[in-house]
C-alpha cells in the first residue's frame, strides 16, 4: 500500500478480521439484527447504528413497561415492612416496659421457685420418713379389721421392718422419735400377733374335722408368721395336737370296732383269734396314721422343712438350731396325738398277752413289737407315749416268752424224762429241739428295721437248752446213760 492506513481503523480492520464468524454470538446477532434489518440498502446501512439504538431503547421501554405492575407492587411490600417495622418497634417498646415493670414479678417468681424446689425435697423426704416408719390407713385396717389375707402379712412385715428402722433412729440424736414409734409398732405388732394366733386356733380347730385335711397355704404363712413368738405357736401347736388327738383316737376306735366305710375294710378286731395278725394290723394301722400326720404336721408346723424320715435325717441347710427346734415341735404335737391312741392299744395287745399265747407266737409278737418300736421311734422319737408303750408291751412279750420258755424248763427239770432202751432221745428233749429249729427259723426271717438292729438270739438258746442240758448232765450223774441228739 502506499501509504500507511490511519491507527483507528488499522485497528477496526484488523478486529473485523479476526473476527469468527462463527461463534455462537455472532450468529445469535446476526439473527437478531435480520428480525428488523430488512433492506440492505446504503441508506439503511448508514442508519444501522441509530436503528440499532432505536430498538434498544424500544425494547428498553417495553421492559418498562411490563414491569410497572411489580415496581408498584414492590412499593406496596415496602410499604407494608416500613409498617411491620414500626409495628415491631411499638411491640419492643411495649416489651420493654413490661420487663421494666414486671422485673419484680419475676425475681419474685425465681424465688418461689427455688422455695418450691426446696419444699419438694422436704416432701421427699417426709414421704421417705413415712414410708419407712408409718403405716398407711390401709395397713392400720388389714392389722386390726380385716379378715387374714395377704394384706395382713404385709402389713405385719411392714411393721417389722419399721420396729428395725427405728434402731437406726437410736444411734442418732433422734433417740425419742425412735423410742416413740418402736413403741407404737410393738403395740401394732402384739395387737396383730395375738389377732393371728386366735385366727390360727379357729382354724387349726377345723383340721380335726376330717380325716385328711388341706392345709392352706395362707394357714402355713400364718404358722411361720407365729415362729416369731414361740408362746403364741405353742398355743396352737396344741390346738392342733388337741384336735389331732380326738381325732384320731375316734378313727382309730372305728378301725378297731367298725372298720372302713360300707365295712371295708374289715374291723381290726375281727382278727382278735389270730394274735399275730391282730397286733401286726393294729401297729401298721398306728404307723401308717404316723405317716399321715406326721406329713400334716410337718407341713403345717415346719413348711421350710425338707420331707424326709424323721429325727434321724436332720436338715442340714445352715440352721441347725431352727431345725432341732421345728423337730422338737413336730414330736411334741405327734407325740400328743397319738397319746390317746395308747391305752386302747395297751389294752388290747395285753389281753393277747393274757391269753397264753403258744411260745412261737410269743416270740413272733416280741419281734414284731420291736420291729414297730424301732421303726415308729425314726418317725415319732424315742422318748414319747406311743414308743414308751411299745416297748413296754415288748417287754411284756418276752417276758411272756421266757415264762412259758421257765415253765417248760422247770417241768422238765421236775419232771426228767425217762431214758428210752435204744437210748433214743426223749419225746420232751426232741419237742426241745424242734422248738429251737423253728425260733432260729423265725429269728432269721423276721423284719430287720431300717437301723439294722436285731435282738439277742442267745438268751433264747439259754433259756431253751440250759435245761436238756441240766437233765442230760443229772442222768450222767446218776449213773443213766444218756444220748443227746446231735
Amino acid at each position: 500500500m502506499a501509504a500507511a492506513l490511519a491507527p483507528g481503523v488499522s485497528r477496526k480492520l484488523k478486529k473485523v478480521l479476526e473476527t469468527r464468524t462463527d461463534s455462537p454470538d455472532l450468529l445469535a446477532s446476526l439473527g437478531a439484527l435480520s428480525t428488523f434489518y430488512v433492506q440492505n440498502t446504503p441508506q439503511a446501512r448508514r442508519n444501522l447504528k441509530s436503528s440499532i439504538e432505536q430498538r434498544a431503547l424500544a425494547i428498553n421501554r417495553h421492559f418498562l413497561d411490563a414491569s410497572l405492575p411489580a415496581h408498584k407492587a414492590l412499593d406496596r411490600v415496602e410499604g407494608e415492612v416500613h409498617a411491620l417495622n414500626d409495628s415491631w418497634k411499638k411491640i419492643e417498646e411495649a416489651l420493654n416496659s413490661c420487663s421494666a415493670s414486671t422485673g419484680d414479678i419475676i425475681s419474685t417468681t425465681e424465688r418461689m421457685q427455688q422455695e418450691l424446689e426446696v419444699i419438694t425435697q422436704r416432701q421427699e423426704i417426709v414421704s421417705c420418713f413415712l414410708r419407712d416408719y408409718q403405716l398407711s390407713n390401709e395397713e392400720i385396717n388389714a392389722l386390726r379389721e380385716e379378715d387374714i389375707d395377704e394384706k395382713f402379712f404385709k402389713a405385719l412385715l411392714h411393721v417389722q421392718e419399721i420396729h428395725s428402722n427405728c434402731k437406726v433412729l437410736l444411734r442418732t440424736h433422734h433417740q425419742r422419735a425412735g423410742l416413740e414409734l418402736m413403741d407404737m409398732m410393738s403395740v401394732y405388732q402384739e395387737g396383730a400377733y395375738e389377732r393371728l394366733c386366735r385366727w390360727v386356733q379357729a382354724e387349726c380347730k377345723k383340721l380335726g374335722d376330717t380325716d385328711n385335711p388341706e392345709v392352706s397355704e395362707l394357714l402355713k404363712k400364718a404358722v411361720r408368721c407365729l415362729k416369731e413368738r414361740p408362746v403364741l405357736f405353742k398355743y396352737c401347736a396344741e390346738e392342733v395336737a388337741n384336735m389331732r388327738h380326738h381325732a384320731l383316737f375316734r378313727r382309730f376306735i372305728s378301725a378297731l370296732t367298725r372298720g372302713g366305710p360300707g365295712g371295708l375294710p374289715r374291723p381290726i378286731e375281727v382278727h382278735a383269734h389270730d394274735p399275730l395278725r391282730y397286733v401286726g394290723e393294729m401297729l401298721g394301722w398306728l404307723h401308717q396314721a404316723l405317716a399321715s400326720e406326721r406329713e400334716l404336721i410337718v407341713v403345717l408346723l415346719d413348711p421350710d422343712a425338707m420331707t424326709d424320715s424323721g429325727p434321724a435325717s436332720r436338715r442340714q441347710s445352715g440352721r441347725d438350731g431352727d431345725s432341732s427346734r421345728g423337730e422338737s415341735d413336730v414330736t411334741f404335737v405327734l407325740d400328743r396325738i397319738f397319746e390317746g391312741a395308747c391305752r386302747p392299744f395297751k389294752v388290747r395287745v395285753e389281753q393277747v398277752l393274757q391269753s397264753q399265747p403258744s411260745l412261737i407266737v410269743s416270740f413272733k409278737l416280741s419281734n414284731t413289737l420291736e420291729f414297730y418300736g424301732y421303726t415308729i421311734a425314726e418317725l415319732l422319737g424315742e422318748d414319747t407315749a406311743l414308743c414308751n408303750t411299745i416297748w413296754s408291751l415288748r417287754d411284756a412279750a418276752q417276758q411272756t416268752f421266757f415264762s412259758i420258755l421257765k415253765s417248760r424248763g422247770e417241768k422238765l427239770l421236775r419232771y426228767p424224762p425217762l431214758v428210752a432202751v435204744d437210748l433214743s432221745p426223749p419225746p420232751a428233749v426232741r419237742e426241745g429241739i424242734s422248738l429251737l429249729l423253728a425260733l432260729i427259723d423265725t429269728y432269721n426271717s423276721m423284719m430287720v428295721p431300717a437301723s439294722g438292729k436285731r435282738p439277742n438270739f442267745d438268751p433264747v438258746i439259754s433259756a431253751l437248752l440250759d435245761p436238756i442240758i441240766q437233765v442230760s448232765f443229772l442222768c450222767q450223774l446218776s449213773g443213766v446213760p444218756y444220748k443227746l441228739p446231735l
